[in-house]
């Protein structure tokens, strides 16, 4: 079976993403989640450590993230095989309406991995602006405003969006 490493978006998320690695593998994938040395209890604006953790463990593979999750992928995963990046949370440097951001360009992942690009379509503007601009940064990428989703990996739609990357990946 082919393998989908999952770069969590905070500390203990694997237990909270236990349904979704259920769906994973009901959809003929395994899972493994990227082993992250968190410097806290929350997502730890202004420090670049987890970004070489996560290509230190995804060189080659295909890789998901969610929110922050997808940040930390888009930005870490520098030489993954394949990225999918679920509603990659706007806290990059170009996101000057967020008080709490990365000091890193969104332009600092590698533009030539290819790259499913997925948003809620019922997520604010900012959102939207923020997940447009990293699907024209990538050379090759599809892009999927997910119908009647908000932030919610969960929803049934975004589930699906993710199935159609997996069955496609997997050919």
């Amino acid at each position: 079976m082919p393998l989908l490493s999952i770069v969590p978006p905070m500390p203990g998320a694997e237990r909270r993403f236990k349904p979704f690695v259920d769906f994973v593998h009901a959809a003929g994938w395994e899972t493994e989640f990227v082993r992250l040395e968190w410097p806290g209890r929350r997502p730890p604006f202004g420090d670049n450590s987890l970004f070489p953790q996560v290509d230190a463990q995804t060189e080659g593979k295909v890789v998901m993230g969610f929110s922050l999750g997808a940040l930390y992928a888009h930005l870490g995963a520098l030489r993954a095989r394949h990225l999918i990046l679920g509603s990659i949370s706007p806290f990059f440097l170009e996101d000057e309406d967020e008080p709490e951001r990365w000091l890193v360009s969104y332009r600092a992942g590698n533009a030539s991995t290819p790259a499913d690009i997925l948003v809620g379509a019922e997520e604010d503007a900012q959102m939207h602006r923020r997940a447009e601009a990293v699907r024209d940064f990538y050379r090759q990428s599809t892009f999927a405003k997910v119908a009647e989703a908000d932030h919610e990996l969960w929803h049934p739609n975004y589930l699906q969006a993710i199935k159609t990357a997996l069955d496609r990946l997997k050919a």
